[in-house]
Protein backbone atom coordinates (compact mmCIF):
# COMPACT_ATOMS: atom_id res chain seq x y z
CA UNK A 1 0.00 0.00 0.00
CA UNK A 2 1.53 3.50 -0.72
CA UNK A 3 1.84 5.44 2.24
CA UNK A 4 2.47 9.09 1.95
CA UNK A 5 5.72 10.52 4.08
CA UNK A 6 5.58 13.85 5.17
CA UNK A 7 7.21 16.65 2.97
CA UNK A 8 9.13 18.24 6.48
CA UNK A 9 10.76 15.39 8.38
CA UNK A 10 11.56 16.64 11.31
CA UNK A 11 15.04 15.61 10.30
CA UNK A 12 17.44 13.80 7.42
CA UNK A 13 18.06 10.97 9.81
CA UNK A 14 14.78 10.56 10.56
CA UNK A 15 14.78 7.04 9.37
CA UNK A 16 17.30 5.65 11.23
CA UNK A 17 15.98 6.94 14.74
CA UNK A 18 12.62 5.33 13.96
CA UNK A 19 14.54 2.13 14.47
CA UNK A 20 16.30 3.08 17.58
CA UNK A 21 13.36 4.74 19.19
CA UNK A 22 11.27 1.44 18.45
CA UNK A 23 12.54 -0.23 21.78
CA UNK A 24 9.35 -1.80 22.66
CA UNK A 25 7.59 -3.76 19.91
CA UNK A 26 4.92 -1.91 18.19
CA UNK A 27 2.90 -5.26 18.27
CA UNK A 28 3.89 -5.99 21.53
CA UNK A 29 2.05 -2.51 22.93
CA UNK A 30 -0.88 -3.48 21.19
CA UNK A 31 -1.30 -6.67 22.43
CA UNK A 32 -0.44 -5.70 26.50
CA UNK A 33 -2.91 -5.47 28.70
CA UNK A 34 -4.76 -2.07 28.82
CA UNK A 35 -2.44 -0.80 25.85
CA UNK A 36 0.47 -0.37 27.74
CA UNK A 37 3.61 -0.90 26.43
CA UNK A 38 6.04 -2.94 28.51
CA UNK A 39 8.88 -1.22 28.58
CA UNK A 40 7.38 2.26 29.22
CA UNK A 41 5.02 0.88 32.35
CA UNK A 42 7.47 2.02 35.00
CA UNK A 43 7.42 5.15 33.71
CA UNK A 44 5.47 8.14 35.55
CA UNK A 45 3.97 8.41 32.08
CA UNK A 46 3.16 4.50 31.18
CA UNK A 47 1.60 4.24 34.96
CA UNK A 48 -0.37 7.27 34.84
CA UNK A 49 -1.64 6.47 31.36
CA UNK A 50 -1.97 2.85 31.79
CA UNK A 51 -4.17 3.10 34.81
CA UNK A 52 -6.36 4.88 33.42
CA UNK A 53 -6.54 2.27 30.24
CA UNK A 54 -7.39 -0.32 32.81
CA UNK A 55 -9.85 1.42 34.82
CA UNK A 56 -11.92 1.95 31.56
CA UNK A 57 -14.97 -0.92 32.14
CA UNK A 58 -15.94 -0.63 27.93
CA UNK A 59 -15.41 -2.22 24.79
CA UNK A 60 -11.66 -1.35 23.55
CA UNK A 61 -11.58 1.35 20.39
CA UNK A 62 -10.10 0.74 17.33
CA UNK A 63 -7.80 3.56 15.65
CA UNK A 64 -7.33 3.03 11.81
CA UNK A 65 -4.76 5.21 10.88
CA UNK A 66 -3.02 6.36 7.82
CA UNK A 67 -0.70 6.49 6.72
CA UNK A 68 0.49 3.98 9.20
CA UNK A 69 4.33 3.91 8.72
CA UNK A 70 6.59 6.59 7.42
CA UNK A 71 10.79 5.89 6.80
CA UNK A 72 11.09 9.50 6.48
CA UNK A 73 10.03 10.74 10.25
CA UNK A 74 9.08 8.69 13.39
CA UNK A 75 6.33 11.27 14.30
CA UNK A 76 4.00 8.42 12.92
CA UNK A 77 5.52 6.29 15.11
CA UNK A 78 4.91 8.23 18.10
CA UNK A 79 0.89 8.94 17.67
CA UNK A 80 0.73 5.43 17.25
CA UNK A 81 2.35 4.32 20.39
CA UNK A 82 0.69 7.33 22.22
CA UNK A 83 -2.36 5.65 21.18
CA UNK A 84 -1.69 1.80 22.11
CA UNK A 85 -0.20 3.61 25.46
CA UNK A 86 -3.63 5.00 26.33
CA UNK A 87 -5.55 1.47 25.61
CA UNK A 88 -6.29 1.66 22.10
CA UNK A 89 -5.92 -0.82 19.23
CA UNK A 90 -3.80 0.49 16.62
CA UNK A 91 -4.20 -0.50 12.96
CA UNK A 92 -3.42 0.35 9.43
CA UNK A 93 -6.19 2.47 7.63
CA UNK A 94 -5.63 0.72 4.01
CA UNK A 95 -7.06 -0.77 1.26
CA UNK A 96 -5.34 -3.92 1.64
CA UNK A 97 -6.32 -4.08 5.75
CA UNK A 98 -9.92 -3.31 5.01
CA UNK A 99 -9.84 -5.72 1.92
CA UNK A 100 -8.50 -8.60 4.28
CA UNK A 101 -11.19 -8.61 6.64
CA UNK A 102 -11.30 -5.02 7.99
CA UNK A 103 -13.78 -3.42 6.17
CA UNK A 104 -16.78 -4.24 9.03
CA UNK A 105 -14.74 -2.01 11.61
CA UNK A 106 -15.79 1.09 9.08
CA UNK A 107 -19.48 0.47 10.42
CA UNK A 108 -18.29 0.40 14.22
CA UNK A 109 -19.14 3.06 16.38
CA UNK A 110 -16.24 2.16 18.32
CA UNK A 111 -13.74 2.76 15.30
CA UNK A 112 -11.81 5.90 14.64
CA UNK A 113 -10.43 6.66 11.37
CA UNK A 114 -7.57 8.96 11.73
CA UNK A 115 -5.73 10.55 9.10
CA UNK A 116 -2.36 12.79 8.45
CA UNK A 117 -1.42 14.50 5.02
CA UNK A 118 -4.62 12.82 3.15
CA UNK A 119 -3.94 15.58 0.45
CA UNK A 120 -0.93 14.76 -0.69
CA UNK A 121 -2.27 11.59 -1.67
CA UNK A 122 -3.45 12.98 -5.85
CA UNK A 123 0.53 14.66 -5.60
CA UNK A 124 3.50 13.59 -6.68
CA UNK A 125 6.65 15.28 -6.79
CA UNK A 126 9.29 15.18 -9.69
CA UNK A 127 12.70 17.02 -9.72
CA UNK A 128 11.32 20.49 -8.37
CA UNK A 129 7.48 20.10 -9.22
CA UNK A 130 4.26 19.13 -8.23
CA UNK A 131 2.34 16.91 -10.21
CA UNK A 132 -0.87 15.38 -10.22
CA UNK A 133 -0.53 11.36 -9.74
CA UNK A 134 -3.28 9.23 -11.14
CA UNK A 135 -2.84 6.26 -8.74
CA UNK A 136 -2.51 8.86 -6.20
CA UNK A 137 -6.41 10.26 -6.96
CA UNK A 138 -7.70 7.05 -7.26
CA UNK A 139 -5.95 6.04 -3.37
CA UNK A 140 -7.35 9.45 -2.13
CA UNK A 141 -11.34 8.84 -3.76
CA UNK A 142 -11.14 5.16 -2.06
CA UNK A 143 -10.21 7.48 1.29
CA UNK A 144 -13.15 9.40 0.76
CA UNK A 145 -15.83 6.56 -0.28
CA UNK A 146 -14.82 4.80 3.33
CA UNK A 147 -15.53 8.20 4.98
CA UNK A 148 -18.55 8.57 3.26
CA UNK A 149 -20.07 5.18 3.61
CA UNK A 150 -19.03 4.33 7.11
CA UNK A 151 -20.25 4.84 10.57
CA UNK A 152 -16.69 5.56 12.25
CA UNK A 153 -15.98 8.63 13.78
CA UNK A 154 -13.48 10.74 11.64
CA UNK A 155 -10.38 12.69 12.94
CA UNK A 156 -8.10 14.71 10.30
CA UNK A 157 -4.89 16.30 11.85
CA UNK A 158 -4.32 19.64 9.74
CA UNK A 159 -0.54 19.67 9.52
CA UNK A 160 -0.62 22.53 6.73
CA UNK A 161 -2.15 24.77 4.93
CA UNK A 162 -1.37 23.58 1.49
CA UNK A 163 0.42 21.21 0.01
CA UNK A 164 4.42 22.35 0.29
CA UNK A 165 6.13 24.25 -2.28
CA UNK A 166 2.49 24.13 -5.02
CA UNK A 167 1.99 27.36 -6.83
CA UNK A 168 -0.58 28.50 -8.31
CA UNK A 169 -3.54 25.92 -9.68
CA UNK A 170 -2.12 23.68 -7.87
CA UNK A 171 -1.64 25.20 -4.62
CA UNK A 172 -5.70 26.20 -5.14
CA UNK A 173 -6.68 22.81 -5.79
CA UNK A 174 -4.64 21.43 -2.68
CA UNK A 175 -6.25 23.86 -0.28
CA UNK A 176 -9.66 22.77 -1.81
CA UNK A 177 -9.01 19.16 -0.87
CA UNK A 178 -7.88 19.58 2.58
CA UNK A 179 -11.07 21.81 2.55
CA UNK A 180 -13.13 18.95 1.47
CA UNK A 181 -11.38 16.66 4.11
CA UNK A 182 -11.98 19.34 7.01
CA UNK A 183 -15.69 19.25 6.17
CA UNK A 184 -15.90 15.45 6.25
CA UNK A 185 -14.28 14.74 9.14
CA UNK A 186 -16.03 14.66 12.94
CA UNK A 187 -13.22 15.92 14.15
CA UNK A 188 -9.73 17.76 13.22
CA UNK A 189 -6.73 18.20 15.29
CA UNK A 190 -3.83 20.84 15.45
CA UNK A 191 -0.56 21.09 16.83
CA UNK A 192 -1.16 25.15 16.81
CA UNK A 193 -3.44 26.36 19.10
CA UNK A 194 -4.02 29.79 17.29
CA UNK A 195 -5.01 27.53 14.76
CA UNK A 196 -8.22 25.99 16.36
CA UNK A 197 -10.92 28.98 15.37
CA UNK A 198 -9.27 28.84 11.85
CA UNK A 199 -10.29 25.71 11.04
CA UNK A 200 -12.44 24.59 13.63
CA UNK A 201 -10.28 22.07 15.54
CA UNK A 202 -9.46 20.71 18.32
CA UNK A 203 -5.74 21.69 19.93
CA UNK A 204 -3.38 18.70 20.84
CA UNK A 205 0.28 19.03 21.71
CA UNK A 206 2.72 17.38 18.76
CA UNK A 207 5.25 15.09 21.32
CA UNK A 208 8.57 15.92 21.56
CA UNK A 209 10.79 13.50 19.50
CA UNK A 210 13.44 13.11 22.31
CA UNK A 211 10.79 12.96 24.95
CA UNK A 212 9.55 9.53 23.70
CA UNK A 213 10.15 6.33 26.14
CA UNK A 214 13.73 4.51 24.18
CA UNK A 215 14.95 7.46 22.64
CA UNK A 216 18.83 8.20 23.45
CA UNK A 217 19.39 11.79 23.14
CA UNK A 218 23.20 12.70 22.79
CA UNK A 219 24.05 14.94 25.81
CA UNK A 220 25.68 18.06 24.86
CA UNK A 221 28.90 19.18 25.33
CA UNK A 222 30.54 21.36 28.92
CA UNK A 223 30.27 24.93 27.70
CA UNK A 224 33.67 26.69 26.85
CA UNK A 225 35.23 30.25 27.60
CA UNK A 226 34.87 32.28 24.18
CA UNK A 227 33.00 29.54 22.33
CA UNK A 228 32.23 30.40 18.58
CA UNK A 229 27.99 29.37 18.70
CA UNK A 230 27.22 27.02 16.01
CA UNK A 231 23.95 28.08 13.92
CA UNK A 232 22.21 25.33 12.18
CA UNK A 233 19.15 25.09 9.56
CA UNK A 234 18.48 20.97 10.03
CA UNK A 235 15.90 19.16 7.87
CA UNK A 236 14.68 18.63 4.31
CA UNK A 237 16.34 21.89 1.98
CA UNK A 238 12.67 22.91 0.10
CA UNK A 239 11.87 26.22 -0.95
CA UNK A 240 8.97 26.52 1.72
CA UNK A 241 11.89 26.89 4.09
CA UNK A 242 13.15 29.78 2.19
CA UNK A 243 16.30 28.81 3.11
CA UNK A 244 17.81 30.63 -0.05
CA UNK A 245 16.38 34.19 0.92
CA UNK A 246 18.15 33.72 4.29
CA UNK A 247 21.64 33.02 2.95
CA UNK A 248 20.92 36.68 1.12
CA UNK A 249 21.16 38.25 4.19
CA UNK A 250 23.25 35.89 6.01
CA UNK A 251 25.86 37.71 8.38
CA UNK A 252 29.41 36.32 6.79
CA UNK A 253 30.54 36.30 10.93
CA UNK A 254 28.40 33.82 11.85
CA UNK A 255 29.16 29.71 10.74
CA UNK A 256 25.67 28.45 9.66
CA UNK A 257 25.53 24.59 8.54
CA UNK A 258 22.24 23.25 6.34
CA UNK A 259 21.99 19.80 6.35
CA UNK A 260 19.31 17.33 5.08
CA UNK A 261 18.49 15.53 2.20
CA UNK A 262 17.37 18.19 -0.95
CA UNK A 263 16.88 18.71 -4.68
CA UNK A 264 19.84 18.81 -6.74
CA UNK A 265 18.10 21.73 -8.29
CA UNK A 266 17.64 23.68 -5.43
CA UNK A 267 20.43 22.58 -3.38
CA UNK A 268 22.41 24.41 -6.31
CA UNK A 269 20.78 27.76 -6.31
CA UNK A 270 22.21 27.51 -2.49
CA UNK A 271 25.45 27.08 -3.48
CA UNK A 272 25.08 29.82 -6.34
CA UNK A 273 24.01 32.00 -3.29
CA UNK A 274 26.89 31.69 -1.36
CA UNK A 275 29.39 31.78 -4.43
CA UNK A 276 27.60 35.09 -4.92
CA UNK A 277 28.11 36.60 -0.82
CA UNK A 278 31.35 34.57 -0.74
CA UNK A 279 30.11 32.40 2.02
CA UNK A 280 32.25 29.94 1.23
CA UNK A 281 34.25 29.99 5.01
CA UNK A 282 31.22 30.67 6.70
CA UNK A 283 27.96 28.36 5.05
CA UNK A 284 28.86 24.43 4.61
CA UNK A 285 26.03 22.61 3.50
CA UNK A 286 26.14 18.47 3.70
CA UNK A 287 22.58 17.90 0.93
CA UNK A 288 22.24 14.01 2.08
CA UNK A 289 20.14 11.86 4.04
CA UNK A 290 21.56 11.57 7.51
CA UNK A 291 22.41 8.56 9.81
CA UNK A 292 20.87 8.42 13.19
CA UNK A 293 24.60 9.28 14.44
CA UNK A 294 25.19 12.30 12.91
CA UNK A 295 21.73 13.52 12.98
CA UNK A 296 22.06 13.46 16.68
CA UNK A 297 25.34 14.94 16.93
CA UNK A 298 24.39 18.13 14.84
CA UNK A 299 21.39 17.97 17.00
CA UNK A 300 23.66 17.79 20.53
CA UNK A 301 25.89 20.76 18.26
CA UNK A 302 24.20 23.01 17.52
CA UNK A 303 23.76 26.31 19.64
CA UNK A 304 21.37 28.35 17.48
CA UNK A 305 18.79 26.89 15.61
CA UNK A 306 17.07 28.86 12.30
CA UNK A 307 13.89 28.00 11.64
CA UNK A 308 12.61 30.55 8.83
CA UNK A 309 9.86 28.37 7.44
CA UNK A 310 7.31 30.60 5.24
CA UNK A 311 3.47 31.50 7.27
CA UNK A 312 1.51 29.83 4.58
CA UNK A 313 2.71 26.67 3.98
CA UNK A 314 2.84 24.54 7.69
CA UNK A 315 1.10 25.03 10.78
CA UNK A 316 4.24 23.84 12.62
CA UNK A 317 7.89 22.73 12.27
CA UNK A 318 8.86 19.60 13.20
CA UNK A 319 12.15 20.75 13.95
CA UNK A 320 11.00 23.03 16.42
CA UNK A 321 10.27 19.76 18.71
CA UNK A 322 13.59 18.13 17.75
CA UNK A 323 15.13 21.36 19.70
CA UNK A 324 13.13 23.15 22.04
CA UNK A 325 14.44 21.85 25.33
CA UNK A 326 17.63 20.66 24.10
CA UNK A 327 19.16 23.88 21.99
CA UNK A 328 19.88 26.80 23.49
CA UNK A 329 18.67 29.13 21.32
CA UNK A 330 16.36 28.88 18.50
CA UNK A 331 15.58 31.99 15.94
CA UNK A 332 12.67 31.44 13.55
CA UNK A 333 10.09 33.62 11.89
CA UNK A 334 7.25 35.11 13.45
CA UNK A 335 4.61 32.50 12.30
CA UNK A 336 1.79 32.19 14.38
CA UNK A 337 2.96 29.27 16.30
CA UNK A 338 6.26 30.41 17.21
CA UNK A 339 4.50 33.75 18.31
CA UNK A 340 2.36 31.46 20.71
CA UNK A 341 5.86 29.35 21.86
CA UNK A 342 7.93 32.84 22.27
CA UNK A 343 5.51 33.73 24.84
CA UNK A 344 6.34 30.55 26.75
CA UNK A 345 9.85 29.97 26.09
CA UNK A 346 12.34 32.84 26.31
CA UNK A 347 14.89 31.25 24.47
CA UNK A 348 12.99 31.79 21.03
CA UNK A 349 13.53 35.00 19.21
CA UNK A 350 11.64 35.55 16.21
CA UNK A 351 11.62 37.43 13.09
CA UNK A 352 8.62 39.21 10.86
CA UNK A 353 10.83 40.28 7.82
CA UNK A 354 14.26 38.97 6.49
CA UNK A 355 16.16 42.08 6.80
CA UNK A 356 15.98 41.75 10.70
CA UNK A 357 17.27 38.25 10.82
CA UNK A 358 21.32 39.72 10.71
CA UNK A 359 20.74 41.67 13.39
CA UNK A 360 18.34 38.88 15.49
CA UNK A 361 21.88 36.04 14.61
CA UNK A 362 24.44 38.58 16.16
CA UNK A 363 22.25 38.90 18.83
CA UNK A 364 22.22 35.08 19.34
CA UNK A 365 25.65 35.20 18.84
CA UNK A 366 26.56 37.56 21.71
CA UNK A 367 23.82 36.15 24.50
CA UNK A 368 23.35 32.36 23.85
CA UNK A 369 25.82 30.91 26.17
CA UNK A 370 23.56 32.88 28.84
CA UNK A 371 20.26 30.75 27.45
CA UNK A 372 22.67 27.80 27.57
CA UNK A 373 22.40 27.84 31.30
CA UNK A 374 18.75 28.15 31.73
CA UNK A 375 17.37 24.00 30.94
CA UNK A 376 14.07 24.34 29.17
CA UNK A 377 13.39 20.79 29.39
CA UNK A 378 11.08 20.71 32.48
CA UNK A 379 9.48 23.74 30.17
CA UNK A 380 8.97 21.69 27.24
CA UNK A 381 8.06 18.60 28.67
CA UNK A 382 5.19 20.56 30.54
CA UNK A 383 3.62 21.44 27.26
CA UNK A 384 4.78 18.76 24.39
CA UNK A 385 6.36 15.92 26.89
CA UNK A 386 5.25 12.31 26.46
CA UNK A 387 3.28 12.16 29.82
CA UNK A 388 1.41 15.36 28.35
CA UNK A 389 0.74 13.91 25.34
CA UNK A 390 -0.55 10.67 26.48
CA UNK A 391 -3.49 12.35 28.87
CA UNK A 392 -4.56 14.84 26.16
CA UNK A 393 -4.86 12.48 23.62
CA UNK A 394 -6.57 10.13 25.63
CA UNK A 395 -8.83 12.39 27.20
CA UNK A 396 -9.89 14.07 23.48
CA UNK A 397 -10.36 10.77 21.73
CA UNK A 398 -12.58 8.78 24.87
CA UNK A 399 -14.80 11.70 24.15
CA UNK A 400 -15.37 11.51 20.76
CA UNK A 401 -16.18 7.72 20.75
CA UNK A 402 -18.55 8.54 24.25
CA UNK A 403 -20.12 11.31 22.38
CA UNK A 404 -19.43 13.65 25.53
CA UNK A 405 -18.98 17.16 24.76
CA UNK A 406 -15.13 18.50 24.22
CA UNK A 407 -13.91 20.20 27.00
CA UNK A 408 -10.95 22.51 26.69
CA UNK A 409 -7.59 21.85 28.56
CA UNK A 410 -7.27 24.16 31.44
CA UNK A 411 -3.83 25.12 30.10
CA UNK A 412 -3.32 28.58 29.13
CA UNK A 413 -2.83 28.55 25.31
CA UNK A 414 -2.84 32.19 24.29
Amino acid sequence: MLEIAPDDAAGAGAQRRTARVRTTNTTEALDAPGGVTPGAASRTTGAAAGEHAKARVKQRVRILQSPFTNTTNPYIEMVKRIFAQSGYDVAPMSAHNLLHGGFAHLFSARTVLVFHWLELRPFKRKGGRTLISPLGCLIFLFYCFAIVIGRAKVVYFVHDHAVHDTVGFMRKLSMGLMAMIRRMADARIVHAPTFERTYRAHYLPHPLYWDMPGYEATPRAPLQPQQVPQFAMLGTIRPYKDLAAVLEVWPQQCQLEIAGNGSAEYVQTLHDVIARRALHDTVRIDARFLSDAEFEQRISQTDVLVLPHVADSMLVSGAFFEAIGRVPMLIARATPFMVWAAKKFDNVLLFDRLEQLPELVRYAASTWQSAAQHDKRELATAEFGWHTCCLEYQRFFDALVSGEPMQDNDRARY
